[in-house]
């Protein structure tokens, strides 16, 4: 039996990626997907950037480090409008989830257009 530890990263092939808006930002990312086949993709949203939330949050990376290989699902995540983390910043800034809006659109189109026409969502809050 393999101990998965907190610093535990199955294969996986990963891709940085950049996602456009509609209204005219540019979103980064990064894709995971499984070595093998792809069963689903799951779009994953960060917590409130204001309390300290980004693409690499920590559940969140640790989804796209172990899923893709576990359970064959490719994990999608990025920073949503003016967040930053290690992989970038992206463009624009934090409108209290009004314009991220456009933020999920552009995740879902970049998923569609790889082929996944029913992607799952998902997101992460944190509590004060």
């Amino acid at each position: 039996m393999n101990i998965i530890r907190s610093s535990t990263e199955f294969p996986s092939i990963r891709e940085d990626i950049e996602l456009h808006t509609e209204d005219g930002q540019t979103l980064v990312g990064e894709l995971a997907l499984p070595v093998g086949e792809v069963k689903q993709l799951l779009i994953m949203l960060h917590p409130l950037p204001t309390a300290g939330g980004f693409m690499d949050s920590h559940l969140l990376r640790k989804a796209a480090n172990r899923l893709p290989h576990m359970i064959g699902v490719g994990i999608l995540r990025f920073n949503t409008r003016g967040t930053s983390s290690p992989r970038g910043q992206s463009t624009g800034s934090f409108d209290g989830g009004e314009l991220e809006r456009h933020d999920v659109a552009a995740a879902v189109e970049f998923a569609k257009s790889r082929g996944f026409v029913k992607p799952w969502l998902g997101g992460l809050v944190f509590w004060h």
